[in-house]
């Protein structure tokens, strides 16, 4: 057989590869976005349009898992008590049978069963049995687990074997290359890379995961500021608390006034740790969508990139933007709006 035949039966066996992939793993983009909506006490679900998708038929229990959410084409569901998934016909695909479920990234979800934590594929096998204490998601091909409570944290390999021996305080999942871990030793954070070398040394009181190419950290005073991954500083500490960036912005922390240096109100800041949105809020969080959610005398509401409330601070609770709308609670009912803040959906329950 010709060399130029060999290499076109290639092609073909790759492409065909990278296809079954890809179709094994779906994604959901914008328009594919199902949002979960409660009828007497029910959840169904609603496409990007809001119309149904899938007729109200899951009773509503509020807990961990609350708002639903798909992921790679499964959801996992509160069947009173027991969590499994379903698909976006609405038909159960993995029995409910964990105590704890999160969402699937990766082929891969994190669950627990009878207390321990373990992993299973997107048919519902175990490919890690539920064998620790505590466990975070895979990222980067590891994940960091606890075997047993009050010892160190390690991370894992998809086989269920150590890559990093146990030997942290605490760690964090890897993000941007980086995870955050917490010494034995003398308690301090710093950051490892996958092959569990210690890239930023562990000398910060409190630290956070990189985001955006920076990671809030406590620095002089217990003031926070931000390091990148290099470990150079460069947003000075000033602020009384910091959070990871995300579209470009973090929310930040500052006293209230001289007078007094632990009262604080949030806002917003650039990459540069410049204030961009004053902080006046009783509490902040992440834009998503170019739009953040901020709590005022207990409520919440949502302003946008320009720092302009778009939603007045009047719901009960509120979830950040994912497509279109925002899932708000007013009372005990549950409804959305749009980005300019108006009902797409009234509160119902």
């Amino acid at each position: 057989m010709s060399a130029r035949v060999w290499k076109g039966i290639i092609v073909v066996v790759i492409t065909i590869l990278l296809t079954s992939c890809k179709s094994s793993e779906p994604t959901e983009s914008t328009g594919d976005f199902l949002y979960p909506y409660l009828k007497d006490e029910e959840v169904g679900f609603l496409d990007s349009t809001l119309e149904q998708q899938i007729e109200p038929q899951f009773k509503f229990v509020n807990n961990r898992v609350w708002p639903y959410t798909f992921s790679e084409g499964l959801a996992a569901i509160n069947f009173l008590g027991t969590i499994g998934y379903i698909n976006r016909d609405g038909n159960i695909v993995i029995e409910p049978q964990f105590d704890y479920a999160q969402n699937f990234k990766n082929g891969l979800a994190l669950v627990r069963s009878y207390g321990q934590y373990g992993f299973i594929d997107r048919n519902g096998d175990y490919i890690i049995e539920p064998q620790f204490q505590n466990a975070q998601s895979f990222s980067d091909g590891l994940a960091p687990v606890q075997q047993h409570k009050r010892r160190n944290w390690g991370f894992i390999n998809q086989k269920g074997d150590f890559e990093i021996q146990p030997q942290f305080e605490m760690a964090n999942s890897f993000s941007e290359g980086l995870a955050l871990i917490q010494t034995s030793e003398h308690h301090e954070w710093g950051y490892i890379n996958p092959s569990g070398e210690l890239v930023i040394p562990a000398k910060y009181p409190k630290a956070k995961s990189f985001s955006e190419g920076l990671a809030p950290v406590q620095l002089g005073f217990k003031q926070w500021g931000y390091i990148n991954k290099s470990g150079a500083v460069i947003i000075d500490s000033k602020f009384l608390e910091a959070e990871p960036f995300s579209e470009g912005k973090a929310v930040i922390a500052m006293p209230v006034d001289n007078e007094n240096l632990e009262q604080k109100k949030y806002g917003y800041i650039n990459r540069q740790g410049k204030i961009i949105i004053e902080p006046v809020y009783e509490k902040a969080f992440s834009f998503h969508e170019g739009r953040a959610i901020i709590k005022q005398n207990g409520k919440y509401g949502f302003i946008n990139e320009r720092g302009q409330i778009i939603a007045e601070p009047i719901y009960d609770k509120a979830w950040h933007f994912k497509g279109n709308y925002a899932m708000v609670k007013l009372g005990e009912k549950y409804g959305y709006i749009n980005k300019d803040g108006v009902f797409a959906l009234e509160p119902i329950s």
